[in-house]
C-alpha cells in the first residue's frame, strides 16, 4: 500500500483552530459533543489534532487519542496534545482493548477504505456499550450528484483517475482521487445496522466550494445549498451520522 501512504502524506488533514473557520460538518459535529460530557474519546482520521482538541474541549473530555496514517499528521497531532497512534485503519487492528472509549469520532474517513468492514469492527470493539460513535462522509445520492448524473458528469467526490479531474460539471478540484467507497446514506445506515451500531440521528452538512471558486449566481447556489442541506438531509452533499453501539445477547 505504498501509493496509498504517499497520498496520506501529501493529504494530511489540516483544521483550523478558530471555530469561525471551520467547516459547516465541523461545526455540527463540535454541536453533537457540546451536549455530552465524555471522559475518552477517539478521532480517527485526526490529520494534525487540531479539531480532536476542539472536540475534547466541546464534551470536556478527560482524554483524547487519534489515529493517523500519515506520520507528518501523527507527529502534529502528537503536539497538539492527542495521544496519537500512526497506523492504517484499513488493515490494522486498533492498539486498544475491548470498551475503551466514551466517544469515537471518523470524519470524511470511511470513503477512503478498501475495507470498511474491518474498520467498523474495530470501532464498535473499543466502543464502550452504549457508546456514540459520529461519522461523516459524502453522499452518493445529494441533489448535487444527482444533478450532475442526470447530465452525464462525473458525480462530485468521485474521479475516473489518480492524474485528471476529468468527467465534473465544473473541474475546479472536485472529486478526490483517493476516494475508493462514495456510499449513499441508505447504504452507509445499512452497513452500520449490520456492524450492530444503532442510528440515533442523520444531519446533513452544504457543499465545501473549493477556494477562490467563482461562478454566476454562487450566492444563489449556497443558499439552496443550505436550504435543501436543512430541510431535506437525505439530499445533503455530506452526510453525518450518529449512532450508538449496540450490546446483543
Amino acid at each position: 500500500m505504498k501509493s496509498k501512504k504517499k497520498y496520506a502524506e501529501k493529504f494530511v488533514g489540516i483544521t483550523p483552530k478558530d471555530y469561525e473557520e471551520l467547516e459547516d460538518r465541523h461545526k455540527k459535529v463540535l454541536d453533537i459533543f457540546s451536549r455530552y460530557k465524555f471522559d475518552r474519546i477517539l478521532d480517527v482520521g485526526c490529520g494534525d489534532g487540531n479539531f480532536s482538541v476542539l472536540l475534547k474541549e466541546a464534551c470536556k473530555a478527560k482524554e483524547v487519542y487519534g489515529i493517523e496514517i500519515s506520520e507528518k499528521g501523527a507527529e502534529m497531532a502528537r503536539k497538539n496534545g492527542v495521544k496519537c497512534y500512526q497506523l492504517d485503519v484499513d488493515e490494522e487492528g486498533f492498539p486498544f482493548e475491548d470498551n475503551y472509549f466514551d466517544a469515537v469520532t471518523a470524519l470524511e474517513l470511511i470513503e477512503h477504505l478498501f475495507d470498511p468492514d474491518h474498520f467498523l469492527e474495530e470501532v464498535y470493539r473499543v466502543l464502550k456499550p452504549e457508546g456514540i460513535f459520529v461519522l461523516s462522509t459524502p453522499n452518493l445520492a445529494s441533489i448535487h450528484n444527482r444533478i450532475a448524473l442526470l447530465f452525464g458528469y462525473q458525480p462530485f467526490p468521485t474521479r475516473v483517475s489518480l492524474k485528471y479531474a476529468v468527467g465534473h460539471f465544473i473541474h475546479s478540484g472536485w472529486g478526490a482521487h483517493e476516494h475508493i467507497r462514495v456510499m449513499t446514506l441508505r447504504g452507509l445506515l445499512e452497513l452500520l445496522k449490520i456492524h450492530k451500531f444503532e442510528k440515533d440521528k442523520v444531519i446533513g452538512s452544504g457543499m465545501q466550494f473549493p477556494k477562490n471558486f467563482k461562478f454566476p449566481a454562487l450566492n444563489l447556489i449556497k443558499a439552496s445549498d443550505k436550504l435543501i442541506t436543512k430541510l431535506f438531509p437525505s439530499l445533503a452533499y455530506h452526510s453525518i451520522v450518529i449512532c450508538k453501539k449496540v450490546v446483543q445477547e
